[in-house]
C-alpha cells in the first residue's frame, strides 16, 4: 500500500505540474562498509594491481550521496552485509519496475549470497518480490537494464553477464504495459552490463558506446531513440571516465549528468543540449569494474 500511494501522489504532483515523468528522485544505495576486490578477473577491469583503499572509497561514496541529494533526490540506504565485497554495486541485485523487484540471479557466484538481504530489504519496503534464482538463469538486475525517460521503451542486455532467455523471464513477471520492451546483445568485453554501455539522458538523448553493441542492437537503439538523438561516446569516455555508467537526473527544468569524469569535448556537446554536468569522484570503485550507475537502484521507477 505505501508503495501504490507513493506512487499516486508523483503521478498526481506531476499531471498537476504538467511536468514530464522522472527517474532518479528515489534511489537505493548500499553503504560500502565490506567493500574490496577480492576476485580477480570477474572482468577486465578487475586487475587487483592497486589495493582498494577503503577510507577513500567511503569518501567517495559519501560524496555521491550528498550529490545526489543536493538536487532533491531521495536516497535509501541498505547495509552492507559481512562478507559482501560487490553487495555495494545494488543496481546488479534486482530489476525494478513499478512495485515489483526480481531478485537476481548472479552469473558469479560470489555475488549469490546478495540475494537474501536483497530480499529482506524489498519486502520490508513494499515491494512484490519474485526470487529468479530457482530459474537458473542467469540475471543481473539494472545492471542489464535500462529504459527512456518516457518509459514508451524498456531494455535488456545480454551476452556477458545476463542470459538471452532472461527476456522472457523478465517479461513473464513484469507487465510493462504501454512501455515498448527490448532485447540488446552485448558483444564487447570492456561493457559487460548494459549500464555501462548505454546512458539514457532527461531530456531525450542516449549517450552510448557503439563497440558494445551487435549490428542488430545498435540499429534499434538509433531507431527507437531516432539517430539525431543517440551520442556516441569514446572509448575514454566510456572506460576512462566510465560516463555511461552515469546518472541522468532531472529536478524541475534542470537536467543533470552525474558521472565521475568526462571529456573536454563530451561536456560541452551536453552543456549546449542543455544539461548540467555534475563529477564526483568515484575512482575506487572502478578498480572492481563499477562506477556510479552500479552503485545506485532507481526505486521509484
Amino acid at each position: 500500500h505505501y508503495f501504490i500511494q507513493s506512487n499516486l501522489r508523483t503521478m498526481l504532483s506531476q499531471l498537476a505540474n504538467g511536468a514530464k515523468l522522472q527517474s532518479w528522485k528515489k534511489i537505493l544505495m548500499c553503504r560500502p562498509t565490506h567493500f574490496d576486490v577480492l576476485h580477480k578477473g570477474h572482468n577486465i577491469y578487475m586487475t587487483m594491481e592497486s589495493p582498494v583503499d577503503t577510507v577513500v572509497a567511503m569518501e567517495q561514496w559519501g560524496q555521491l550521496k550528498a550529490t545526489f541529494e543536493g538536487v532533491g533526490t531521495e536516497v535509501q540506504v541498505m547495509e552492507n552485509s559481512p562478507g559482501l565485497v560487490d553487495q555495494v554495486f545494488c543496481a546488479n541485485c534486482a530489476l525494478v519496475w513499478k512495485g515489483k523487484a526480481i531478485i537476481s540471479n548472479m552469473h558469479h557466484e560470489p555475488r549469490r549470497a546478495e540475494g537474501d538481504p536483497t530480499i529482506q530489504w524489498f519486502q520490508s519496503h513494499g515491494f512484490q518480490v519474485y526470487d529468479s534464482r530457482p530459474d537458473g538463469i542467469a540475471l543481473e538486475g539494472c545492471g542489464d537494464f535500462a529504459y527512456n525517460f518516457d518509459r514508451k521503451h524498456a531494455y535488456l542486455g545480454y551476452g556477458f553477464r545476463t542470459e538471452k532467455p532472461a527476456y522472457d523471464l523478465v517479461k513473464r513477471v513484469i507487465d510493462f504495459g504501454d512501455t515498448q520492451f527490448h532485447s540488446l546483445r552485448l558483444v564487447n568485453e570492456l561493457c559487460y552490463h548494459l549500464d555501462t554501455a548505454m546512458l539514457n539522458l532527461s531530456r531525450g538523448h542516449a549517450l552510448l558506446y557503439a563497440p558494445a553493441f551487435d549490428v542488430e542492437s545498435l540499429n534499434l537503439i538509433k531507431e527507437v531513440n531516432g539517430p539525431e538523438n543517440v551520442i556516441e561516446v569514446s572509448e575514454e569516455d566510456c572506460v576512462r571516465h566510465m560516463v555511461t555508467n552515469g546518472i541522468p537526473i532531472q529536478d524541475g527544468d534542470r537536467h543533470y549528468v552525474v558521472c565521475m569524469g568526462m571529456t573536454e569535448e563530451l561536456r560541452h556537446q551536453l552543456t549546449s543540449l542543455g544539461y548540467e554536468v555534475l563529477l564526483t569522484p568515484y575512482q575506487e570503485f572502478r578498480k572492481s569494474g563499477g562506477s556510479i550507475r552500479c552503485s545506485v537502484l532507481d526505486i521509484g521507477i
